[in-house]
């Protein structure tokens, strides 16, 4: 069994339109276009991304930081009936120090990214150039 369809198997079952020059130079650009579009499009959302991703690094890195240096203050480690009353009170501003730094981080991250809406994006994707020397 032949894995090419023959010109008999075609024959009443697709109708290729016969497209002058004109015509397939035109459908040619408008798949360019189409192309085109489509790369600028994941551009920005790569673009996204790489930016929400870093954005939540660099605020979730710095909460993360703050707690393993100060977590002493509101009892970090100990179970939760082995807390003081001070370290209970530490740990509420924490959590309200916390949630504020969360919020306007995100806050922050949404605006930026509206703000890359309003651009056009083009990754100028990872380019090398080789040097060729003659011997």
């Amino acid at each position: 069994m032949s894995k090419y369809i023959s010109d008999e198997e075609l024959e009443g079952k697709q109708e290729v339109p016969q497209l002058s020059y004109g015509q397939m130079k035109v459908l040619h650009e408008r798949m360019k276009e189409a192309r085109d579009e489509k790369y600028l499009e994941q551009s920005k959302k790569r673009l996204e991304k790489i930016i929400s991703t870093k954005m939540r690094t660099a605020f979730i890195g710095a909460l993360a930081a703050f707690e393993k240096e100060f977590g002493f203050l509101w009892g970090e480690g100990k179970e939760e009936g082995e807390t003081t009353e001070q370290e209970d009170q530490m740990y509420d501003l924490w959590e309200n120090a916390r949630t504020a730094v969360l919020d306007n981080g995100n806050k922050q991250l949404r605006a930026l990214l509206n703000e890359v809406d309003n651009h056009v994006v083009k990754w100028s994707r990872y380019t090398m150039t080789m040097k060729v020397k003659e011997q």
